[in-house]
């Protein structure tokens, strides 16, 4: 069972404001300074990460920048208010949230792991990922690839779920065999009707989304690079998709066999 409540500092926060912000960690002063878009910027990365609210920075004699804890409100307000910012986002985004140094000076440590259901936005559209001690806007090729990735494994696995319940039935009976044949199709076709859609939703996020221009775009690099991935993606799930319906054949052929 995870604790939620620190009567002092905990070795992980010791650890995170020891140093200064980055791919990991976000200090904000208040927990009024908490925003939707910095949730999306770590539920989009690769690792997810840590907010600290009641934390600000200072530098030391290094001139290095670190947290210092400063202290925050701490109560039910103040809860609903970090829940309601990550149930804005679209979809909603999972999190952890943490009481420290309650005996002396409390603050808020808060849990945000990389998403299941990425690419992740804000209720207006906007899309972030966190970058090296900042919050960075999502390009339209990265966007897209990342969006690509996870649905792509997302279908392969239910259709893997789906084909080994067919063989199961297959051995049991051929009503059953249909029955199964049948939801195979059904999730393939709103596999396709929920891409479309998010698809959909990230073009206009994209058209909508702060500081992107049309020139932007076309001279990004990193959005040409994106594209191309995604070029590669496709390919490979035509040729994915050809080898689904050969197998598909193969089965429909031994239910046609069986009949006979």
């Amino acid at each position: 069972m995870k604790k939620d409540l620190y009567m002092s500092v905990s070795k992980k926060t010791r650890a995170l404001i020891s140093r200064q912000e980055g791919l990991d960690v976000d200090f904000k002063m208040t927990v009024r300074g908490l925003e939707a878009t910095d949730l999306v910027a770590f539920a989009n990365s690769d690792r997810g990460g840590t907010i600290l609210l009641g934390v600000g920075e200072i530098e030391d004699e290094q001139t290095m920048q670190k947290g210092r804890i400063i202290g925050c409100s701490i109560g039910d307000k103040e809860r609903l208010f970090i829940l309601s910012k990550a149930e804005s986002c679209v979809p909603p985004v999972e999190l952890n949230i943490i009481i420290e140094n309650y005996a002396r000076r409390p603050f808020y440590r808060v849990e945000i792991p990389p998403g299941k259901d990425k690419p992740y936005c804000t209720a207006a559209g906007t899309y972030k990922i966190r970058g090296d001690g900042r919050t960075n806007t999502l390009l339209p090729g990265r966007l897209l690839s990342l969006f690509i990735e996870k649905q792509s494994e997302v279908f392969f696995q239910r259709f893997r779920e789906a084909t080994k319940e067919l063989g199961k039935s297959m051995q049991s009976s051929n009503s059953l065999f249909q029955e199964e044949l049948q939801e195979v199709f059904r999730k393939i076709i709103n596999m396709e009707y929920y891409v479309e859609n998010r698809l959909d939703n990230i073009l206009e996020g994209v058209e909508n989304a702060e500081s992107l221009s049309v020139e932007s775009i076309c001279s990004s690099e990193s959005t040409i690079v994106g594209m191309n991935r995604i070029k590669e993606r496709i390919e490979l799930l035509e040729k994915s998709m050809e080898k689904i319906d050969k197998k598909l054949e193969l089965l429909l052929q031994k239910v046609e066999e069986k009949n006979c």
